[in-house]
């Protein structure tokens, strides 16, 4: 590294976010990572906005913190926590007013689960998942904490998912996923054990309840049957019939319900940038002033928040020129104030600029969208590039200080990115979501060669100093380019992505094995299939020096999936570089770990290409 150039670790110095929502009293609340682990932090904010000093809900070390929901006396707070990236979530019931945790389960070996937002107190009974009576399902669990009895009310054998009890807590209402793009609704009539669907269909369609109205007799619902975008609905359960409330013809995010004032707040994803609104239902909702930006996703729980009264929403908020922050939005009108402010020293060289939206000419005339990061200060003469591939698949490149700032960290060496948002990214409709299933490793990796191909024909860009790197899908999309798309890199960073699609679908974790045949494809009768699109097959093509990241307890893509990708080419004697962090999962959830990964990446990235 030339002498005075700041080091990656400079960008990374700020604060990661999970889950944020509100108490009842209106403070905020969200999970970040300022002990270097994630924990649960209240922070007050004024009538105006303004923030006050947040304190530490919990004081977690070796336990991630995920989720929680606040209880609606505001006395209490529900918390989700896994240890070293295990996925076996716990639940434990926080007190604000300082008396000692209460464990409310303790399987280290069972994953659980609850709808966020606020769960109701009067009646004494806890409504969670889990999948304790069998590995491959998740079910509803009723708990009565006083008697410490449970019950499964929903029929077994499905994925259950957010459930919700009523008013009154006759009723429940849950999802049932059956793949990702296809979730049914239910309500469950627990006096008469008579359990109807909402909205039932055949075709691959979304029906996913937001909440419950105040008086109990209809759902909030988003759908998509028979379109390519989501909408907003309102079911009446009585009439069997449902009222479209909203209906956008662009991708639908993040909504959000709050039944005593009668609020919905969601937000519109436009070509990845973020539109909020809220209003009182059934009404013309406003739309709330926020600067260009997108909501920044998270790796757990939600980026987006309605408070109990409906006066405010919050909202993980990035523009892409520096770390994502907390916004704050008042409803229905009135300046956006940041109710945190998480860059700890600064970015170096002064404020940076957004990336471009842009269109890649893609196979058969069809545009690919994707973002567009050049350095401040650009270099003399065709320079380098990284092509940037986001995990999912089914997930979209949004504007945003991605992977702790490595992206500002290459600009700032001179090194442009591209993040593109191929076929089988959210954010433009179902279909175009779709096209990944049953596909991986064929038509995204056209898009991909067509990426490549834009950036080598780039007047800026060097077309023999060309990295590509990406984490989960993206790090398989990252192998398949350095194993089938040979002679574009110079280097590739693979951060725990798949590469056997065969053993990768016979290891995830059980109750994802029901939909690996539609997704990926089938592991006993497609083998020849799978093995063609897979990169473990290609190994003996690869040019480039890679980097390899793994943790050790991955539950999604195990350990083994990189262990054989890096004993097979420094067996053939190319240069593999493999770090695995034995405490961590699918990701980083410690922050010093986060920073050695990524750091490591800079180097390497700096190394080759510089």
């Amino acid at each position: 590294m030339a002498e005075g150039t700041p080091s990656f670790e400079r960008f990374a110095q700020y604060r990661r976010y999970f889950e944020i929502g509100f108490h009842p009293g209106g403070d905020l609340l969200y999970v970040t990572d300022t002990t270097g682990q994630y924990n649960l932090w209240r922070q007050p904010l004024s009538r105006d906005g303004t923030p006050g000093y947040p304190r530490a809900l919990t004081n977690e070390r070796d336990r991630v913190v995920r989720s929680f929901a606040c209880a609606d006396d505001g006395r209490s707070v529900l918390v989700l926590a896994d240890r070293d990236g295990s996925e076996f979530y716990q639940i434990e019931r926080v007190w604000f007013d300082g008396r000692e945790p209460e464990v409310l389960t303790a399987a280290p070996d069972v994953q659980h689960n609850f709808a966020t937002g606020l769960f109701p107190v009067a009646g004494g009974e806890l409504l969670f998942t889990d999948n304790s009576r069998a590995r491959s399902d998740v079910d509803v669990v009723v708990r009565n904490l006083r008697s410490g009895t449970e019950t499964r009310p929903f029929p077994t054998g499905r994925l259950w998912d957010s459930p919700q009890f009523d008013r009154s807590r006759t009723r429940i209402a849950a999802i049932e996923a059956r793949s990702n793009t296809r979730v049914h609704t239910f309500v469950l009539d627990r006096k008469r054990s008579k359990l109807t669907e909402v909205l039932p269909h055949e075709e691959e369609a979304i029906v996913a309840c937001v909440g419950w109205t105040a008086d109990g007799r209809s759902l909030v619902l988003v759908s998509d049957i028979g379109r390519d975008f989501q909408r907003v609905e309102l079911y009446d359960l009585a009439k069997e019939r449902s009222k479209v409330l909203l209906e956008p013809k662009v991708d639908l995010e993040f909504v959000r319900f709050a039944p005593k004032p009668g609020v919905l707040a969601y937000a519109l994803n436009d070509r990845g940038y973020s539109t909020v609104y809220a209003g009182r239902l059934g009404r013309p909702a406003s739309r709330l002033r926020a600067p260009k930006g997108a909501i920044q996703p998270v790796v757990w729980g939600s980026p987006f928040a309605l408070a109990p009264d409906g006066k405010s929403v919050a909202a993980l908020w990035s523009s892409g020129a520096a770390p994502a922050e907390i916004l704050r939005l008042p409803v229905p009108r009135g300046p956006a104030t940041w109710a945190t402010d998480g860059m700890v020293g600064g970015v170096p060289g002064g404020p940076l600029p957004p990336p471009s939206l842009v269109a890649v000419p893609g196979p058969k005339g069809r545009p690919i969208p994707a973002f567009y990061y050049r350095p401040k200060a650009r270099p003399r003469g065709p320079a380098p590039a990284v092509l940037s591939i986001h995990g999912g698949p089914e997930a979209q490149e949004r504007p945003s200080w991605q992977s702790s700032g490595l992206y500002a960290f290459l600009n700032s060496r001179g090194i442009s990115v591209l993040a593109p948002n191929i076929r089988g990214s959210t954010g433009y409709g179902k279909a175009y979501q779709r096209e990944i299933h049953h596909d991986w490793g064929g038509g995204e990796l056209e898009d991909l060669k067509a990426c490549a191909e834009w950036l080598a024909h780039r007047p800026e860009v060097d077309p023999h100093r060309l990295a590509v790197l990406g984490g989960s899908f993206g790090g398989f999309a990252t192998l398949s380019c350095v194993t089938r798309l040979p002679e574009y890199w110079k280097a590739g960073v693979d951060l725990f992505g798949p590469s056997n699609l065969v053993t990768f679908a016979k290891a995830v974790p059980p109750h994802w094995r029901r939909f690996m045949a539609q997704w990926v494809g089938d592991t006993e009768t497609e083998v020849d299939f799978l093995l063609a699109r897979s990169p473990i097959t290609y190994l003996d093509r690869v040019r480039c020096d890679l980097l390899i990241i793994q943790g050790a307890q991955d539950p999604r893509v195990v350990k083994s999936e990189s262990d054989q990708v890096v004993e097979r080419l420094r067996s053939a004697g190319r240069t593999v570089e493999y770090l695995v962090f034995e405490n961590e999962g699918h990701g980083f959830t410690r922050k010093e770990n986060s920073l050695k990964a990524l750091g490591a990446v800079s180097r390497f990235l700096e190394a080759r290409l510089l």
